[in-house]
């Protein structure tokens, strides 16, 4: 297996800060361009050679620190800022090797969860991550 599930540019993201069921990746997803039936009822498909994946990343409940440091491992991959538009590297489970692309984040949700010990913690939360 990999040592990593995902890399945002040349950082790998900490398997210890997503929940155990947080890797959920949808690789190499076919957009049909045009599907019919003809007379017989058979099935005639035209499907683009472009896939794209989606990621969905769970992640564990966290302080402020550890939040801090999750936005700047994928900081550090960031394109264009205004977009969320990042390069990575992530583990491709269809094709069995590492893919490069550029993805963009939609918005992200961050939940209080409240001050404990000193500093503010987070509710569990996700990131989805959509190919360009």
């Amino acid at each position: 297996m990999s040592d990593y599930l995902i890399k945002f540019g040349n950082t790998w993201l900490p398997d210890e800060l997503l929940l155990s069921d947080g890797w959920n990746p949808t690789p190499n997803q076919r957009t049909e361009l045009d599907a019919y039936r003809d007379a017989l009822v058979d099935l005639h498909r035209a499907t683009s050679p472009n896939y794209k994946t989606t990621i969905i990343l769970n992640f564990c409940p966290m302080s402020k620190t550890d939040k801090e440091r999750l936005q700047g491992i994928i900081n550090s991959a960031m394109i264009n800022t205004i977009e969320r538009k990042i390069q990575i590297t992530y583990w491709n489970d269809e094709t069995n090797e590492y893919t490069d692309g550029v993805f963009y984040i939609p918005d992200i949700t961050f939940q209080s969860l409240g001050y404990f010990g000193g500093e503010r913690w987070y509710k569990s939360f996700s990131i989805k991550l959509t190919e360009y």
